[in-house]
């Protein structure tokens, strides 16, 4: 069954083109953050707390979820933008259910992070807040 989410850059462009490596942390009290190192900058979101991540090796979901046709220009442009929010998505449509109305009251968010290494799904009422920083080269 070909998939129905659709997938929207929500901060295009800001994000640099980047072989990113995924550090991540969850805590009750910072909330979730991510932190993407690349070869020239270093990203770091931070979502606050959040209701529900996923993370998934790449590469056990890269060839049939984005075989669906909605997906398969994202992927031929190497998932330029990094950060996507995913609308009628099924993970969170998984937390819809296991919450019983929760999530609809809060006016979640479902975001997907794409890097090297994993696909991070996030739920969330909150946007992140996006730091960019240059990679400090030793001379």
């Amino acid at each position: 069954a070909c998939c129905m989410e659709i997938w929207q850059a929500v901060f295009p462009d800001i994000i640099p083109k980047d072989n990113y490596q995924t550090q991540l942390s969850n805590g009750r009290f910072q909330g979730l953050i991510l932190e993407l190192k690349g070869r020239f900058h270093c990203v770091v979101l931070k979502f606050g707390i959040v209701q529900a991540i996923r993370i998934l090796d790449e590469g056990i979901v890269q060839n049939d979820l984005y075989s669906c046709s909605s997906l398969s220009n994202l992927k031929s442009e190497g998932f330029k933008d990094i950060i996507y929010e995913v609308i009628d998505g099924e993970f969170g449509k998984q937390i819809q259910n296991i919450s019983c109305g929760y999530y609809d009251a809060l006016e979640e968010r479902h975001y997907v992070i794409i890097t090297n290494d994993y696909n991070i799904d996030v739920v969330t009422e909150w946007q992140p807040e996006i730091t960019i920083l240059p990679i400090q080269k030793n001379t």
